[in-house]
């Protein structure tokens, strides 16, 4: 995620006015929006989201729509297929086991396309929604990020996730301390 400028929380609060404190997609989104393509390697977009510190990019099919969503969650949904047996399945009409195909070995896995692993579809918001319909979906879909749309164009704007709303509900707000005693162990 790109850092926002140090005017960007005063030019929010300007937007908002004085009247209406509470923060919308417009100000808590990052950009621009990392982007992969469903054909590019599984390990050069899991290097990709580390190289840009982010834990998830929209992926674009060939004609440049978005299909779906790379996350560290797919990443680690392959490895914990790796490492974690799974119980033989069986159908309920002929009660036999239903065999699982053997999983991709670790090179297989690193040269297959993001669109084989990836999370089919992505969760959007216009800019002006609020924080609690923002948090509302976080929560009611079990995800940790929304991504901003533009509901004129349908342009990518920008991404929420779960941090980016954290850090909105720690600014300090009038007559609200920060508290002082949080340490790491």
């Amino acid at each position: 995620m790109t850092p926002k400028s140090p005017a960007a929380p005063k030019a929010a609060a300007a937007r908002r006015g004085a009247r209406n404190p509470a923060p919308v997609a417009r100000d808590l989104m990052s950009r621009p929006v990392r982007q992969v393509t469903a054909a590019t390697p599984v390990r050069e977009a899991a290097a990709f989201l580390l190289r840009h510190r982010i834990s998830g990019a929209p992926v674009l099919d060939e004609h440049g729509q978005w299909i779906g969503v790379f996350t560290q969650n797919d990443l680690a949904r392959y490895v914990q297929g790796q490492i974690v047996p799974r119980l033989p399945e069986r159908t309920l009409e002929s009660r036999e086991t239903v065999e699982d195909p053997v999983p991709a070995g670790l090179d297989q896995f690193g040269d297959a396309p993001v669109r084989r692993y990836m999370t089919p579809g992505m969760y959007t918001v216009f800019p002006d929604a609020g924080l609690d319909e923002i948090v509302h979906a976080l929560v009611a879909f079990k995800i940790h990020r929304v991504f901003v749309i533009d509901g004129r164009t349908g342009s990518l704007e920008g991404v929420i996730t779960s941090m980016d709303v954290l850090r909105a509900l720690d600014r300090p707000q009038a007559g609200r301390k920060r508290p002082s005693k949080v340490r790491r162990a």
